[in-house]
């Protein structure tokens, strides 16, 4: 996946983060693993049909959601946006969760700010 640089980080490497500090194994990077699609996604292997993995997300569609509100809320949490009000909901986390998950989120953002210009950057999952 192409990123460009600077002071934000990629949302697929903030849940790269956030699921690995979590031990969340069915979100996002665990559909990818088991061969969901995703629009916007290109695979660099063969892999089987596309139809096959849609319908990993629709099986593990719930589990991938639970991972999205995890890493959103985290982001939140580490970016200093305003976790309280109209249509932020309550934490999916507890106090403990979040901290793992910043620190995470630290270290990620760390790599990404040493990946140069057209650079790349290798999570392994």
């Amino acid at each position: 996946m192409s990123q460009a640089t600077g002071s934000t980080m990629p949302h697929d490497l903030v849940h790269a983060a956030v699921e690995s500090a979590l031990g969340i194994t069915d979100g996002f990077w665990g559909a990818m693993a088991r061969g969901a699609t995703f629009e916007g996604f290109e695979t660099t292997a063969p892999t089987r049909h596309r139809r096959s993995g849609m319908k990993i997300l629709r099986r593990g569609g719930d589990a991938v959601m639970r991972a999205e509100l995890s890493v959103t809320w985290t982001y939140r949490v580490w970016s200093g946006l305003s976790t309280e009000g109209r249509g932020v909901g309550r934490s999916p986390l507890d106090e403990r969760q979040v901290a793992l998950a910043c620190a995470a989120l630290d270290r990620a953002a760390e790599r990404w700010a040493r990946v140069a210009e057209g650079g790349t950057l290798t999570w392994r999952w």
